[in-house]
């Protein structure tokens, strides 16, 4: 009985790690290619994306994140996306970033969720200032942006500005939910920033009443958490600007200044 090759993300991934990038890149191109193997795929994207051994292709970057788009936590789906928004690759695409984003946040990628929950509250398609992409060597995380850069301003195509509003409408439900589904994780080893962050979108919500729900209590229980277990400077500023009303929904006087001191 012949045993089927597997592709060895570990020992690729160790290979990236020590600056092995060519003996990477060929295992990656291995895996994704003669294995279709999707973790490979999404690996050897990020490669051509990022211009690691191999000059930045955007084209190749596209086409291996479509190779590996049915991989379990929407990272590549989430990467396609924002390469779609910015144009990188071919034309701005708005509507099919879009639908790539939902189809990230359906596989519970909580990058995409957050960012769904952002532009149903604003009611358009944007750029984030602060993602480049999102790496999977050797885990989950997120590559911050060099170059900050929105998709609005002067010197873009008006046709695409107007876009950006045409493609999604504010819902302040939909923004909600998605925020909710973000908290919901059991395990934020690697996403503990991002866990904060919906926490604190979904908290500040609950206390304006945003989408309807009002439920204040809940709103700061959320924000203690962004604060003391995920280490978000944000919620930590609002409740010690807001500690009065943080006590009466039951934050104590001890906890606020415990946040107090972390913010400073």
């Amino acid at each position: 009985m012949i045993e089927h090759e597997i592709f060895d993300n570990i020992k690729a991934d160790a290979l990236f790690l020590r600056g092995k990038l060519k003996e990477a890149f060929d295992l990656y191109l291995h895996g994704a290619t003669e294995l279709h193997d999707e973790r490979a795929a999404f690996d050897l994207a990020y490669m051509y994306h990022r211009g690691f051994y191999v000059p930045t292709n955007y084209f190749m970057a596209r086409k291996f994140y479509h190779a590996a788009s049915a991989m379990e936590g929407g990272a590549p789906l989430f990467n396609l996306a924002l390469m779609e928004i910015r144009g990188q690759g071919d034309a701005p695409d708005l509507k099919s970033a879009l639908r790539h984003m939902e189809e990230a946040a359906a596989l519970d990628c909580p990058d995409a969720l957050l960012y769904l929950g952002t532009a149903y509250t604003l009611g358009c398609v944007f750029d984030p200032l602060n993602v480049e992409c999102l790496s999977m060597i050797p885990f989950y995380r997120v590559i911050p942006r060099t170059e900050q850069s929105l998709l609005t301003g002067t010197g873009l195509d008006p046709a695409l500005e107007d876009e950006r509003f045409s493609v999604i409408e504010a819902d302040e439900y939909a923004a909600v939910e998605m925020f909710e589904r973000a908290t919901q994780y059991k395990d934020d080893t690697y996403i503990s920033p991002q866990i904060g962050a919906a926490r604190l979108a979904l908290g500040q919500a609950l206390i304006e009443g945003f989408g309807m729900e009002y439920d204040p209590r809940r709103g700061y229980r959320l924000l203690e958490r962004a604060a003391l277990e995920n280490g978000s400077r944000e919620a930590a500023a609002f409740l010690t600007a807001h500690g009065e009303e943080a006590q009466i929904y039951g934050i104590s006087p001890a906890r606020i200044a415990l946040l107090e001191k972390k913010e400073n």
